[in-house]
Order: C-alpha cells, then sequence, then structure tokens
C-alpha cells in the first residue's frame, strides 16, 4: 500500500513541476545565501515571492561518477526525501511543510518552509548541557516525531541534534523532524548483515557498527544516545583525534559495546536505563511501544514536579538575556 501512495506521489511531483512550468524556480525564489551543505545537497536561505516568505532550499550537488561502473549515478536523494515527505499531511506535526519540488539547471530542488536553530545549535547556546526537564520535554517530543515517521514505516537512520529544528513564530514550542535523504521504508523480510555504515558515529546503534539492517529500533537506540549526552554533556567515546573515518568507527564501536548500560545511565534517572535496555532487546520486526517510552519520561518530570509546560532552557536564556 505504501509502496502504491509513492507512485502516486511521484506521478503527482511530476505533475506538479508541469503544472508549475510558467513559474519557473528562478522566478519564484531567490536565494539568499547558503546555510549549510551536506554529502549530495546544499542549503540555502532563500524567499519565496508567491508566498511572501522566508524558505529554506535544498539543491542537489553536481552527481558524481559512480566508482563502481565509472557511469553517472541516476538516482537522487533529493527526489528520494521528497517521495517520502510527500507521505505526510501538510499538518503533521513536527514535519517539515513542502512547498515546492522541481528541476533548475539539471538539479534536483527541495523547498521547504524555513524553520528556527536546530537542537545542536540550542545546546550550545546552553552552554553543552540541558537541564533534566528539558532533556525530559525534548524526549517526549522526539519520540512522538520518531513515532509519526515509524507509522509511515519509514526508518530515519540519522537521528542526531542537528536534524531536529524548532519552529518560528507560533511553533517556536514545536521540535521538527528534518532530513530524510538517509531514510528508507522499512522492509520485515529484509533482514541483512554485512551492510555499509549509515548515519552518524556518536549516536548510531550498535548494529548499526555491526552492519545488521536497521530497523525502528535503532532510531529509538540513537535517540536515546542523544538524550544522554544532552543531560550529561559527555558521551564515552566522543571528543576522539582520529581523522581516518574506518579507525574511528572502530574505535567508537570498540567503547559502546563494552561499556556497559548501567555505567552509561549512572547517575541519571532511572528511566533512562529502562529506555537503553528496552530499545537494545527490540527484535527487528518488533514494533515499538510509544506510549511506555514516552511515558518513561513523563514520570521522571512526575517525580520532580516539573510542569510540561514547553519552557525549555533556551526560552529561559533568552528571557534573562533580554
Amino acid at each position: 500500500m505504501i509502496e502504491i501512495k509513492i507512485y502516486l506521489f511521484k506521478f503527482k511531483s511530476y505533475l506538479h513541476y508541469n503544472m508549475n512550468h510558467d513559474i519557473t524556480f528562478k522566478k519564484r525564489f531567490n536565494i539568499i545565501k547558503e546555510i549549510g551543505q551536506g554529502s549530495f545537497c546544499k542549503v540555502y536561505l532563500g524567499y519565496d515571492t508567491l508566498e511572501k516568505k522566508t524558505v529554506a532550499i535544498k539543491i542537489e550537488k553536481k552527481q558524481q561518477r559512480d566508482r563502481t561502473n565509472n557511469n553517472y549515478s541516476k538516482k537522487s536523494r533529493i527526489e528520494h526525501e521528497y517521495n517520502l515527505y510527500s507521505l505526510f499531511d501538510n499538518d503533521s506535526k513536527g514535519i517539515c511543510n513542502i512547498l515546492w519540488f522541481g528541476k533548475n539547471d539539471d538539479l534536483q530542488i527541495l523547498i521547504m518552509d524555513k524553520l528556527g536553530p536546530s537542537l545542536n545549535d540550542l545546546f550550545l547556546f546552553c552552554n553543552n548541557k540541558f537541564s533534566l526537564k528539558t532533556t525530559c520535554m525534548v524526549a517526549i517530543q522526539l519520540l512522538e516525531r520518531i513515532h509519526t515517521i515509524h507509522r509511515k514505516r519509514i526508518i530515519h537512520r540519522d537521528i542526531k541534534p542537528d536534524n531536529f529544528l524548532i519552529g518560528i513564530d507560533s511553533n517556536k514550542d514545536i521540535i521538527y523532524l528534518i532530513d530524510l535523504g538517509l531514510s528508507k521504508l522499512f522492509n520485515r523480510k529484509h533482514y541483512l548483515k554485512q551492510l555499509s555504515f549509515k548515519g552518524s558515529l556518536r549516536y548510531s546503534s550498535l548494529r548499526n557498527h555491526r552492519g545488521i539492517e536497521q530497523s525502528y529500533r535503532d532510531d529509538l537506540e540513537s535517540l536515546g544516545y542523544m538524550l544522554i549526552y544532552f543531560y550529561t554533556g559527555h558521551l564515552p567515546w566522543q571528543n576522539t583525534n582520529i581523522k581516518d573515518r574506518n579507525k574511528k568507527k572502530n574505535f567508537i564501536y570498540n567503547i559502546k559495546k563494552t561499556y556497559s548500560l548501567e555505567k552509561l545511565c549512572k547517575n541519571l534517572p532511572i528511566e533512562f536505563l529502562y529506555y537503553m535496555k528496552y530499545t537494545q532487546l527490540l527484535q527487528f520486526k518488533e514494533i515499538p511501544d510509544y506510549s511506555y517510552i514516552i511515558q518513561l519520561f513523563k514520570n521522571i518530570l512526575t517525580k520532580h514536579k516539573f510542569p510540561l509546560d514547553n519552557e525549555f532552557d533556551w526560552d529561559i536564556k533568552l528571557k534573562r538575556i533580554t
């Protein structure tokens, strides 16, 4: 059923592009400046002259020659990302709204609403540490976002602070999950081993390090490492000076696999340990109990009498500055 939807959305994107041939990319959108880049695209701040608002513009990099057959790769990560975003309604909470998809100068372009800073930016703004209250409120929202994409059978496969952005204006209390470039649809029958590594080394699951096909459990385990990092300000395997990526990957994996969860969660509320153990015990095909793991972080708030009021550390610091 999902595959049929993707086919229909591909057809819809084709019509969308051709119906808007009179409103070309160059006529409707203005690029203001580059604000970031990844392995397959550059991201720009832009302005939509039709909607009269700032936007985020993702433009794919010129295709590189495929090392295996010396041909230009025909696959477009941006088109792949658009097809996944198209599975969501525009009002899906915490999922970025897509404004336009098409080509300019033979390069695929994806344009979406402009969002605020990432959780990584906000973490740095808060002196590399979040309070327990903020960490738990962040956890609740991020688990809701992950549940949203998992309901569409999408595995994110690159959970990290840079891929969560807060909204702006009336949506400033909403955390958005972005960047589906490495994401894929989960296939229960597609259990493979010895796969190449995909994702962020710091937050990657143990099974991803081992080359095992990722599923829902891997997104959740990665999120667990990220939450521990937010609250403690450190993970045992970070800050290595190793330049070679393979050596760095092996170094991090060797620490992760020998570092017990009890030690990793020492001096943290017991719910962090329950969460990590739960995610690592999940089976490949198993659908996680999202209500249970969300409730773990709500329990921490209740125990410490913290209100779930979406007043985060960065909001408090901004008020003090202003």
